[in-house]
């Protein structure tokens, strides 16, 4: 289906509302996500421990719209989109739907759990406690590659690699994927130092 063009009316169809909530899907999950990881980079690059305590509650709260309904959002508002458009499930969008299993899995295998952890542990002992800031610095790590998984699937919907044309974005893709796997290792590593040298 396409654009209206030159003389067309404007107006909003089945496809054209299914395009404006994949686009708030990913403006909810991208955006709180984003921002989620920047603070909490900067608090931990910081060491403000105490800022880290109330950033992990918080993101209780942010966690659903962003980590559930948003993905959920795009996932479906994306498949009608495939089914209603002029796209098969091909490259792109298997990207697209590989990405959403891949940050499903870090959040709720990895993060959640961890994120449950410290808040147990920030409760009792307080956020200077060497536990608390060796198991803050592992959550940062993690959020290395969800933040490359975050740019990645948008890129996917933008660029619409496929086939012969597609080397530039999978070039693109691995150096990201790649440098967010190094700065989780590093991340991990700086887990086993003294709070004092955080990260």
């Amino acid at each position: 289906m396409s654009a209206p063009g030159a003389g067309q009316e404007s107006r909003i169809d089945r496809y054209g509302l299914l395009l404006f909530l994949h686009v708030l899907g990913a403006i909810v999950w991208i955006g709180l996500g984003l921002a989620g990881h920047a603070f909490f980079l900067w608090a931990a690059r910081e060491g403000d421990y105490g800022f880290l305590a109330k950033l992990n509650s918080a993101v209780k709260w942010i966690e659903p719209p962003s980590i559930v309904l948003g993905p959920l959002i795009l996932l479906a508002t994306g498949s009608g989109r495939v089914l209603d458009g002029p796209w098969g499930f091909g490259d792109w969008v298997l990207v697209g739907i590989g990405g959403y299993v891949a940050a499903l899995v870090l959040g709720g295998a990895l993060q959640a759990p961890g994120t449950k952890r410290l808040d147990a542990i920030l409760a009792e002992r307080g956020p200077e406690e060497l536990e608390a800031i060796a198991l803050g610095r592992r959550l940062s790590a993690l959020m290395w590659p969800e933040l490359a998984i975050l740019l990645v699937v948008p890129l996917a919907m933008t660029t619409k690699p496929t086939g012969g044309g597609s080397t530039g974005f999978w070039a693109l893709t691995t150096a990201m994927l790649g440098g967010a796997a190094l700065l989780a290792a590093r991340g991990f590593r700086a887990a086993q130092a003294p709070a004092e040298t955080f990260p």
